[in-house]
């Protein structure tokens, strides 16, 4: 029975906590539902990327590093709002809603105007730090932005990089470790030669019956791990208690080691060839080499750090034994210990000013989501059925008068090695030989990741390893196909080997297939392609020539098109930001003027008119701001003892810094001490 009891308080106590903070998981829910309002369509897609392309699989850990981030500064959060419950209201009420709002609006026309560009994805997601910290902003305070300032800045690593930054840096990582590798079996004495002269590096092994290629294209150049090491150690430099300057260290450091070590991948993995065969080496050896790779990497770097750097990973947190004054603190349900500042009562409820403000941050950003149509990529309005093969599947595509429309081929080993489901050429050829022959390349994947730009395949990954493009631009620039559905890219390039110019127009969809009784949504990118061998200085009347042949193509998938109801142009969009940092840059200058006037003319009546006992209080909590970063009341008493001989009364002492935050010369704020906050004074002056 006592069990029965026991079991039944327990509950019933349970029951009373989650009620207390009912309102605390509720607000958080709105928040995220928030912004998820906005950018649902954006996350969707990169939740796409992640599961499908290697490239982008780290994303997948970043909601739970963001979420044990935010979770580390919950009591800081809790804090904060206490101490902004204490804080008397000043002229500048709702200065902070004003800066968040403007904050927020300037993350929309980031929004906005990246819909306008060939790379919205990554305008959208690098958007979404602003907006959160616009959200936080308008719905707290700007002492609670600074202590979660962190979480949402890590916000950035959802940003994935675009393939020409990712190529480039792949390429000169490939192009680098492949030759190490090379000097390292060549010293071993085995019989290998290296071949950089078109495409990826190679080191070519020859065997007793045959020469076997061992290409080191994008994922095997370690820029794969070496992204998703950066996103790590940046997790691990603001967790850790460490100095500055050995954060930083960490991130060369790791970056040395995983280099190293894919050096010695590459290395290992031909010489498994020599001594078992390609066969065993590349089911066995390739896949768990990289598994190990990133393994090794992580507990090097982590054993490095603390052996050399005398990082401590895991440190003991001190836990500093309550005050005298902290139970009579917690019984009168003050926030927080008049002594030693000791955060002990917890908000219960939220202020209805808050749920005010949550309601109508949501209803509003829903309803300007819905009327601004920034979608990321054009979607095919109608299921697009492949009705026997791709190859035959001409039929997704429209018939043209004076064109005949024809398939000429698949590049299976194409489709291998980029991951598509399908790469089909198709060629409009026209019944009037003065009229050029169009060429359209389909690209068909689950991931946009594995479509790749012209650009990538032509010049970045070329230039990457030090090699001349294989190609010379001569116009590259975005162009708006279907007003703002699609935005397509306008590239012409001559080959100068085979002589000849290439017009190029192409862009990207997302599109339902039906192929039989299978129906999945993929990425497309449709090439519409205008070769020129004669009279190649004319490019140029070729361009609205293939821009009518795009619209034609775009508007037989049927995008969806929904209307913007409010809409600018992309100089209206840089009019706007402008005025916009103008106003949060002058809005915070007058106000740190007109607190710096403030202070000024009550100095001077200060050092005039006020008591012995408030120029010593002042006086001490300057020196002590100086020497500590955490000057708690206690310590003031304490200082005072040692320079009057005695203690003041606590209330007294609390009297004298309040009417010295009133003048402006102090002011309260909320320390992280391992995470766990404490009220602290802090000096705005100098006496």
């Amino acid at each position: 029975m006592s069990l029965h009891k026991k079991l039944s308080q327990r509950l019933i106590d349970a029951l009373n906590k989650a009620k207390t903070y009912t309102s605390l998981i509720l607000s958080a829910a709105l928040t995220v539902l928030l912004i998820f309002t906005v950018y649902w369509r954006d996350l969707e897609i990169l939740a796409n990327e992640a599961l499908s392309a290697e490239a982008l699989s780290y994303i997948l850990l970043i909601p739970f590093l963001i979420g044990y981030l935010f979770y580390q500064k919950k009591d800081l959060v809790k804090a904060s709002l206490a101490l902004d419950k204490l804080q008397k209201q000043s002229k500048t009420k709702y200065l902070d809603e004003l800066i968040g709002l403007s904050l927020c609006l300037m993350a929309f026309l980031l929004y906005w105007y990246g819909s306008y560009t060939f790379y919205p994805l990554e305008y959208h997601l690098l958007s979404l730090s602003l907006f959160v910290a616009g959200l936080v902003l308008a719905l707290f305070s700007f002492n609670t932005l600074k202590i979660l300032s962190i979480p949402i800045l890590f916000l950035i690593f959802l940003v994935p990089l675009p393939n020409e930054i990712m190529y480039t840096l792949g390429g000169t990582l490939a192009n680098f470790n492949t030759q190490a590798s090379y000097v390292l079996l060549k010293a071993f004495g085995f019989p290998v030669t290296l071949s950089t002269s078109y495409g990826a590096p190679t080191i070519n092994l020859a065997t007793s019956t045959a020469l076997i290629p061992f290409t080191i294209d994008l994922a095997c150049s370690g820029i794969y791990t070496l992204i998703a090491f950066t996103m790590f150690a940046a997790f691990l430099a603001v967790i850790i208690s460490a100095s500055s300057w050995k954060k930083i260290v960490i991130f060369p450091l790791g970056f040395l080691i995983f280099d190293v070590l894919n050096i010695l991948r590459i290395t290992t993995l031909i010489s498994a060839t020599v001594f078992f065969g390609e066969e065993i080496a590349m089911n066995i050896f390739h896949t768990v080499a990289g598994l190990l790779l990133i393994f090794i990497g992580m507990m090097l770097t982590l054993f490095m750090s603390e052996k050399f750097l005398k990082i401590k990973i895991v440190s003991k947190t001190n836990n500093v034994p309550p005050c005298s004054r902290c139970k009579t603190n917690r019984e009168t349900s003050g926030s927080f210990c008049s002594n030693c500042g000791r955060f002990i009562n917890p908000l219960k409820k939220l202020p209805k000013f808050f749920w005010s403000k949550l309601i109508l941050l949501l209803l509003g950003f829903s309803i300007i989501s819905l009327s601004v149509n920034a979608p990321v990529f054009a979607i095919a309005n109608e299921t697009i059925e492949v009705s026997s093969t791709w190859e035959k599947a001409t039929n997704i595509l429209p018939q043209i008068p004076q064109y005949k429309l024809t398939c000429i081929g698949r590049d299976v080993e194409y489709e291998q090695l980029s991951k598509q489901d399908a790469s089909i050429t198709y060629v409009y050829i026209p019944t009037n030989i003065s009229t050029p022959v169009v060429y359209l390349l389909i690209g068909v994947a689950s991931s946009l990741s594995n479509l790749h730009s012209w650009e990538v395949c032509l010049i970045t990954w070329r230039t990457a390893q030090g090699q001349y493009p294989l190609v010379e631009v001569l116009d590259s620039r975005d162009i708006q196909l279907l007003g703002e559905s699609i935005i397509a890219r306008y590239l012409v390039f001559k080959d100068v080997d085979q002589n000849y110019t290439q017009v190029t127009l192409y862009w990207y969809e997302r599109a339902t297939f039906k192929i039989g009784a299978t129906i999945q949504q993929k990425y497309v990118r449709i090439s519409l392609i205008i070769i020129l061998t004669k009279n190649q200085a004319n490019y140029q009347q070729n361009e609205n020539f293939l821009l009518d042949f795009g619209r034609e193509i775009a508007r037989y998938w049927e995008p969806i098109k929904s209307q913007s109801l409010i809409s600018l142009g992309v100089f209206a969009q840089q009019m706007l930001l402008v005025v916009l940092i103008a106003f949060i840059v002058t809005t915070k200058t007058t106000q740190y003027i007109n607190e710096w006037r403030k202070r000024t003319n009550n100095l001077k009546i200060f050092n005039n008119f006020a008591s012995p006992k408030d120029k010593l209080v002042l006086q001490t909590t300057v020196e002590l701001s100086k020497e500590k970063r955490t000057v708690t009341t206690e310590d003031i008493n304490l200082a005072i003892r040692s320079k009057a001989g005695k203690f003041m009364k606590l209330e007294s002492l609390i009297e004298h810094l309040n009417r010295l935050q009133e003048y402006g010369f102090i002011k309260r704020e909320i320390v992280s001490n391992h995470n766990k906050p404490l009220l602290s004074w802090k000096s705005l002056m100098n006496v």
